[in-house]
């Protein structure tokens, strides 16, 4: 395995430096209300520093969802213990929900907006995973082939968002995981064929 070399180590660290303080930023002022100039303030960089990690405001805004897609990757699509694909699918919610959660309420009520598109990007990781698992039932005769994995996976993905739309609106002060399962439960089991 490869060392990182000191000016690596420092390059990645500016970086992150860039980006938790963007985040910041967005979770207290929306990433409309926000400009590169004062991200790279908050980070203390020169924004030509901000534009070398960064190729736009945008960027940053990508970035949240692609360490989103790597979280999923690295601690959910292999920690998933269930057998059952259903099963499977309530556990993947519940760390969607955790994920959010760990996303602090405030940054998710800025990112859940109708101006934000990235939830509707295809090819992401996260989605591959659950699609995934819903082929796997849909092959072990487990989950309806009335309808593609993908066409389910959006449709679950829509309820998700739901849920975590209602827990913005109630400022955190509903239980998360559980109306996550409570929804998700209710949604999968009309997958069952026959």
């Amino acid at each position: 395995m490869t060392q990182m070399t000191s000016r690596a180590k420092q390059a990645e660290a500016t970086k992150n430096r860039i980006y938790q303080c963007g985040c910041d930023l967005i979770r207290k002022h929306g990433f409309d209300q926000i400009t590169v100039e004062q991200i790279s303030k908050a980070a203390g960089v020169s924004v030509g520093t901000y534009y070398y990690y960064f190729e736009s405001k945008f960027d940053l805004f990508s970035e949240i969802y692609k360490k989103g897609d790597e979280y999923f990757l690295s601690h959910v699509a292999n920690s998933l213990t269930a057998t059952e694909p259903l099963e499977k699918i309530i556990a993947f919610f519940d760390k969607y929900a955790d994920f959010n959660r760990l996303n602090g309420l405030d940054m998710v009520k800025k990112l859940y907006t109708s101006d934000n598109k990235m939830f509707i990007t295809k090819g992401r990781a996260m989605q591959g995973i659950l699609s995934e698992i819903i082929e796997q039932g849909q092959r072990d005769n487990k989950i309806t082939t009335n309808l593609p994995s993908q066409e389910i996976t959006n449709i679950l993905f829509i309820a998700a968002r739901g849920v975590v739309y209602e827990w913005c609106l109630y400022d955190g002060s509903i239980d998360l995981n559980q109306a996550m399962k409570k929804t998700i439960t209710l949604m999968i089991y009309g997958l069952v064929p026959g």
